[in-house]
C-alpha cells in the first residue's frame, strides 16, 4: 500500500509538472499549433551545453583542413539564412568515418567527414544541411523530449492503476511497448517534414532541389550496401531512407522548379573544397582497418594499419591514437604514452587523447612502483 502511494504521489508530482510547464505555441516552419513544454530558451541552451560533449563524443571536429569546415559553414548558412526560424545556427565537420549527420536543439548542426565522402554536389550538401535546419527549426528534438515527458507519465499512471494487480508488469511493459512505438512513427513524420522544407529552403537559397533526390538514391544504395555487409550507419537509425522519401522528393523537386532551371547544383565548387578529403581518404581507409583490428585484438594488424595510415599522412592525430590504444591494451605504457603525446602534438583539442595519456602515466608510474617494490 506504502509503495502505490509513493507511486501516486511521484505521479501527480510529474502531472503538476508537466502542466505547470505546457503550452501552446505555433510552430515556425508548419505553421500548425501544438504542445510546447520545452521553451524556445531551453531549446538554445540545451544545444550549446550538449554540441561540444556530442563533437567528443563522434571523433572531434575535422582539423586536417580548415578549407572544409569553411565551405561547410558557408553552405549551412546561405541555407540556414531562409529558414523560418532565427536560431543561432552553427556547423560542423566531424573526424568520423560514419556516413551521418545530425542536429541539436537550437540550431547545432553536425556532419561528418564519411557522409561528405558520398556525396557529389553543393546542391547534395545544401539537401543535407536544410534537412538538419528543418529539425532544428520546426522543433524536432524539442517534440521527442516532450513526448519522452508524457510518456513517463503514461507510464507511471499505468504502473499506479495496476500495482495491486498481477497484470502490473505486464500492463507496464505494454505501456513502454507503445512508447517505442510512438517514437518511431513520429521520427518518420519528422524526417518526411523535414525533407520537404528542407528542399523548400534550399531551393530558397537558390540551389537545385534535384540535389535532395540525388541525395535520397545514394542514401538508398548505401542501406542496400549495409544489408548486405551487415555495417551500421548511424544515419539509417536516425534517418532511415525509404523508396516513400525518394519519390515524394522527386514530387517536391518537380514542384518547386515547375520546369524551370532548378538553381546551382555545384559540383565543381564541392569538387574543390573536398580536395583534402579526397587526398587523406586512403589514409583513413587504412586507419578504419586498424580499428576494426584493433576491436578483434589482433594487435599486429592494428599497428600495420596504423602505421600506413601515418606513412600516408602524419599530421592527423587519430592515427598516432590508434598505435597508442594498441600498446595501452597490451599494457605497454611507456610506448602508449608516447603516442599518445604524439597525437596530442598534432591535436590538443580533443579530450581523448588528454584523457588516456594521464590514464596511461598513472598505471606506468603503478607499474614502476610494484617492480621496484616487489618482493
Amino acid at each position: 500500500m506504502t509503495n502505490r502511494r509513493s507511486l501516486i504521489r511521484r505521479w501527480i508530482t510529474l502531472l503538476a509538472v508537466v502542466g505547470g510547464l505546457a503550452g501552446c505555441v505555433v510552430n515556425p516552419v508548419t505553421g500548425k499549433r501544438e504542445l510546447a513544454i520545452v521553451t524556445a530558451q531551453q531549446e538554445v541552451q540545451l544545444g550549446t551545453q550538449n554540441y561540444l560533449p556530442m563533437q567528443q563524443s563522434q571523433g572531434g571536429v575535422f582539423r586536417l583542413d580548415a578549407t572544409v569546415n569553411d565551405y561547410v559553414r558557408r553552405v549551412g548558412n546561405r541555407v540556414a539564412a531562409v529558414s523560418d526560424r532565427d536560431l543561432p545556427y552553427e556547423f560542423v565537420v566531424l573526424n568520423n568515418s560514419v556516413p551521418n549527420a545530425w542536429a541539436l536543439p537550437g540550431g547545432k548542426i553536425a556532419i561528418n567527414r564519411g557522409l561528405l565522402h558520398q556525396m557529389q554536389s553543393e546542391s547534395e550538401l545544401a539537401a543535407v544541411l536544410g534537412h538538419e535546419v528543418v529539425h532544428a527549426a520546426a522543433r524536432h528534438s524539442a517534440q521527442q523530449m516532450q513526448r519522452g515527458m508524457l510518456l513517463q507519465v503514461l507510464v507511471l499512471g499505468t504502473a499506479v492503476v495496476t500495482s495491486d494487480s498481477d497484470y502490473g508488469q505486464l500492463a507496464t511493459g505494454a505501456a513502454n511497448v507503445g512508447a517505442q512505438l510512438l517514437s518511431q512513427s513520429y521520427g518518420r513524420r519528422a524526417e518526411l517534414e523535414s525533407d520537404l522544407y528542407g528542399m523548400r529552403y534550399m531551393h530558397a537559397a537558390g540551389y537545385d532541389p534535384e540535389g535532395a533526390v540525388d541525395l535520397q538514391e545514394t542514401f538508398l544504395r548505401l542501406a542496400q550496401e549495409r544489408g548486405r555487409t551487415g555495417a551500421e550507419f548511424d544515419l539509417f537509425a536516425s534517418h532511415p531512407p525509404t523508396q516513400q522519401r525518394l519519390a515524394t522528393n522527386r514530387i517536391t523537386a518537380a514542384e518547386l522548379t515547375a520546369g524551370q532551371s532548378g538553381g546551382m547544383i555545384g559540383r565543381d565548387e564541392f569538387a574543390r573544397a573536398r580536395v583534402v578529403l579526397r587526398e587523406t581518404k586512403p589514409a583513413f581507409d587504412a586507419y578504419d582497418e586498424g580499428r576494426k583490428a584493433l576491436a578483434a585484438k589482433d594487435f599486429s594488424a592494428a599497428r600495420r594499419f596504423a602505421n600506413k595510415a601515418i606513412r600516408l599522412e602524419p599530421r592527423e592525430a587519430s592515427f598516432y591514437a590508434l598505435l597508442g590504444d594498441a600498446e595501452f591494451l597490451q599494457e605497454d605504457y611507456a610506448y602508449a604514452q608516447q603516442h599518445y603525446t604524439d597525437a596530442l602534438d598534432r591535436d590538443a583539442t580533443f579530450f581523448y587523447y588528454h584523457l588516456q595519456r594521464g590514464i596511461t602515466r598513472q598505471r606506468s608510474g603503478a607499474k614502476n612502483y610494484e617492480r621496484k617494490y616487489k618482493t
